[in-house]
């Protein structure tokens, strides 16, 4: 007996030991983390590629702020951790994110998760959504944007009524919801911006199934309101809805004003105070004590949707120009190149965790050549190969994801050989790609031009 308590005793010290051990490296990798806006001083052999992107970026848009992260932590361990199993989802049935873009092991065992109605994605697609040179572009950046309180900047009230203008806000007592916005966000050193657009994001113009809801008891009736969709969280409508309004019962938001003076907190204290102050660190927590645990949302789309979600927005008032600052993570070892976007469709593989390619492209002939102009050439012999014009990542649509990938191209940020592509690539069939069939395709996705083969 004594000696089974004795072990037994060991083995709690042990667990303690290991749990100072894991806290003590947290605060380790915390203390080695810096945030620094001098771009220009990026080490290029540590962090290829991130300079020269971010550069572009500062030359076409003179008023936007530009500042790096650098995480302290290794790109290989990073991936490690966020690629577990059900950490990162995608929605179930979407063809255009299936096959090397999900888990084989899941899928083999037809695992799902949240109701069944998100799949488990695999290590490619984590890194690809994960490294930064593939969102360092005008479409995706936004991600990236600084969510805390510029102290240095002025916000402007105008651009936040434009936001929240004719939504399900502009009751008669917009003004001073506004006033509520930008007060509550400088005393909890958030971005004002960020929270107009974050209620746009969860509710619509209109206003969700969470804006408002009703509830009964003793035969009073009371409303309360959940703007930010907090714990909006189940595997059917009904109890999401219910979730939601436990949640917003619970807090007394019996107001908007509460619910958006208590939304700006809960998004304040959650996440920003503690370092995940842009929305690609809210999904990907490679900040803190918490490290790869605490985020915001599974849907690995989550940082790139709610950005560009967000940029339409500010497109919609002509306000993507203003002075904004974007926080860019840098992670050590990170890959030569930028990771590749996983195919829709199963390759074979040699990875011991799941049969994701990392390198799609490896196995086809290259017909492409650099002019000196900067432009490829597409050989003549590849026009035979079957292709829809305009769909260069081959996932049978042509969205922000061809956009991308030509973009890439173009700057030789990503080589790419497939024949198929880089016919569809050549959009005005020149036999050239260059910035003529990239505004093609900016021009399709604006509905100003219509590809058609």
């Amino acid at each position: 007996m004594k000696k089974t308590k004795a072990i037994a005793i060991l083995l709690i010290i042990n667990i303690i030991c290991l749990i100072m051990f894991s806290l003590n490296l947290n605060k380790v990798f915390a203390a080695s983390q810096k945030i620094d806006n001098q771009i220009s001083k990026i080490d290029e052999k540590k962090y290829p590629g991130i300079k020269n992107m971010i550069e572009r970026l500062q030359k076409d848009h003179k008023n936007w702020k530009f500042k790096v992260l650098y995480t302290g932590l290794d790109w290989n361990t990073v991936i490690k951790e966020e690629a577990k199993h059900g950490r990162n989802l995608i929605g179930a049935n979407q063809k255009n994110y299936s096959g090397n873009w999900l888990c084989k092991e899941c899928e083999d065992n037809k695992k799902r998760y949240s109701g069944g109605n998100w799949v488990c994605v695999s290590t490619d697609a984590v890194e690809y959504m994960m490294d930064p040179r593939n969102s360092l572009y005008y479409e995706d950046v936004f991600q990236f944007l600084e969510l805390s309180y510029d102290k240095s900047s002025t916000y402007d009230a105008n651009i936040i009524k434009s936001i929240l203008k004719n939504s399900f806000l502009d009751d008669g007592n917009l003004d001073k919801y506004i006033t509520t916005i930008i007060n509550r966000s400088k005393e909890k050193n958030v971005n004002p911006y960020y929270i107009a657009g974050k209620i746009i994001q969860e509710q619509g113009i209109k206003g969700g199934s969470t804006f408002k809801m009703k509830y009964i008891e003793n035969d009073k009736i009371t409303y309360y309101y959940n703007i930010f969709n907090i714990n909006a969280t189940g595997g059917t409508t009904s109890a999401i809805v219910s979730n939601a309004l436990d949640w917003a019962k619970d807090k007394e938001w019996d107001t908007i004003e509460k619910c958006l003076i208590g939304g700006v907190d809960f998004i304040a204290n959650g996440y920003i105070t503690i370092g995940q102050d842009t929305m690609y660190f809210e999904k990907f927590d490679v900040i803190a004590d918490t490290y790869y645990t605490h985020q915001y949302a599974q849907d690995v789309m989550y940082a790139q949707n709610q950005g560009e979600k967000l940029r339409r927005i500010l497109e919609g008032i002509n306000a993507t120009e203003h002075a904004y600052t974007f926080v860019i993570p840098l992670y050590e070892n990170m890959p030569r190149t930028a990771c590749e976007r996983p195919t829709s469709i199963r390759m074979n593989s040699n990875s011991a965790n799941d049969s994701d390619n990392n390198s799609t492209n490896n196995n086809t002939n290259n017909n492409t050549e650099n002019n000196t102009n900067g432009n490829a050439s597409v050989n003549n012999n590849s026009m035979e190969v079957s292709y829809n014009l305009g769909d260069a990542n081959n996932d049978g649509k042509i969205n922000s994801g061809d956009l991308l990938l030509v973009k890439q191209y173009l700057l030789k940020v990503k080589k790419i050989t497939d024949e198929k592509s880089l016919n569809a690539m050549d959009i005005n069939k020149d036999k050239k790609i260059n910035s003529g069939d990239l505004l093609l395709i900016k021009k399709h996705l604006l509905g100003t031009y219509k590809i058609t083969k």
